[in-house]
């Protein structure tokens, strides 16, 4: 449960923006209880060019909060600009890469704050009440001036965000990020890799299934708490769902074989279902995200191929580094040693397919599309992969793609260019 709320929390924009907000108002409070409450016993230690009179408070506290209020405004009018950029140059799918940025949360959450801490102070700044100097207008001052840095930061940050070199790259790293996930799990965890779904019908009499109580994409799945529950009951649950497959409310997300009765436990909680697929646990999502910003630049009202072409030897990166994961059936045992979950793992052909499917379709009649593909086949193929079928793989996605361009459009030398690099490509997935 705890890992799917800092998955929901990390997924919304209001959860960082509504931190400050509450540590703005207990500094707020802090402040206002040192003028009121505290002011003899701290006055001594507080420079007095930090004290100002309460008409001068006042005044500053006023200025401040009108000022924040509208940097505030402008953000969120920045944010819609992007945002709109975003789905309409790139893919609607990249709009939670810049909303979910800590960088983006937090500077909209600094300005949310600095007016929440400004306004408050203003509240309890009465003269009648406070015959002294105060201090709330200086802190204030400080926050305005880190409010006006992190505005400056943000407005860099939004110059370089709608890059589509910087998009790729982040898209790059946050798909690599996943897949180095996966294989430290694989790594750490009582996890075995099978080729073959084991059989659990001899062993166990009874087979109870799981549905959905919603519909949407398979965004997480808490594999810990699955085993633990499996475990205790002497049973094995088969994942007949796995991660980014839409489900829907009479859809079977996992089957459950056993001998006794089974403990209470709503299996649903387990899984997280949305209405979008979540790149956590997702790699195919995080490849087609990529390939998706290489599809809307091959379109006639873009058409922007080195756009495709940077994408599709970004996507040889995630490739690569894709092919070193197991593949098959995920099993996990018990202390034990018996196997108490089981769930099937995307092979590489699924990524490969993903990656250059549309993209062989829609770029069919530009040489520089087929070029970038065969060029990211062959890096893939030179690595060294643990996998023993992904030369296999890359040959069969090699010619797939090679027979689904329209080479009566290539001019000689495009096509001795390509000639060579398929050449290159079925000597090497030959070899090995």
């Amino acid at each position: 449960m705890i890992k799917k709320l800092v998955m929901k929390m990390r997924q919304s924009i209001w959860f960082i923006p509504s931190v400050y907000s509450i540590l703005a108002s207990f500094l707020a409070l802090g402040t206002v209880l040192i003028d009121t409450t505290f002011n003899d016993a701290v006055k001594d230690y507080i420079p007095t060019y930090l004290r100002t009179s309460v008409d001068l408070a006042q005044t500053i506290l006023g200025t401040i909060s009108g000022a924040l209020l509208t940097m505030t405004t402008i953000t969120f009018s920045t944010i819609m600009v992007v945002l709109t950029m975003y789905s309409s140059q790139f893919s609607p799918r990249t709009l939670q890469n810049f909303l979910n940025a800590p960088s983006t949360q937090r500077v909209l959450g600094l300005f949310m704050g600095g007016f929440v801490y400004s306004i408050l102070s203003l509240l309890f700044m009465r003269k009648q009440s406070i015959t002294h100097e105060v201090i709330s207008a200086s802190v204030a001052v400080i926050l305005a001036v880190v409010c006006l840095a992190f505005f400056s930061y943000f407005i860099h940050k939004v110059g370089t965000s709608i890059q589509v070199s910087r998009l790729i790259r982040e898209l790059v790293e946050d798909v690599l990020r996943t897949i180095e996930d996966d294989r430290t799990a694989v790594k750490k965890g009582p996890i075995v890799t099978m080729e073959e779904k084991p059989s659990f019908t001899i062993s166990h009499s009874r087979v109870t299934e799981f549905p959905s109580n919603s519909f949407g994409y398979v965004q997480y799945m808490d594999f810990d708490q699955l085993a633990d529950w499996a475990a205790e009951n002497q049973a094995v649950i088969d994942i007949t769902s796995p991660i980014g497959t839409f489900i829907g409310t009479k859809s079977v997300l996992a089957t459950v074989y056993h001998n006794a009765a089974l403990s209470e436990i709503n299996i649903a909680s387990c899984f997280t279902i949305g209405e979008e697929r979540s790149t956590l646990q997702d790699i195919g999502y995080g490849i087609e995200k990529i390939a998706e910003i290489g599809l809307r630049a091959l379109s006639p009202g873009i058409n922007d191929p080195n756009t495709a072409v940077r994408c599709l030897h970004s996507l040889g990166e995630v490739l690569e580094q894709a092919s070193y994961l197991p593949e098959g059936f995920a099993v996990m045992y018990t202390t034990n040693s018996e196997p108490c979950l089981v769930a099937p793992r995307f092979n590489m052909k699924d990524y490969l397919y993903a990656a250059f499917s549309q993209m062989s379709f829609y770029g069919r009649q530009d040489a520089s599309v087929l070029n970038a593909m065969m060029d990211s086949l062959i890096y893939i193929v030179r690595s060294r992969s643990s996998s023993s079928q992904t030369p296999h793989e890359v040959r069969r996605i090699g010619e797939y793609v090679w027979n689904r361009f329209d080479h009566s459009v290539f001019e000689a030398l495009d096509t001795e260019r390509l000639l060579d690099k398929q050449q290159t490509l079925r000597m090497l997935t030959s070899v090995n």
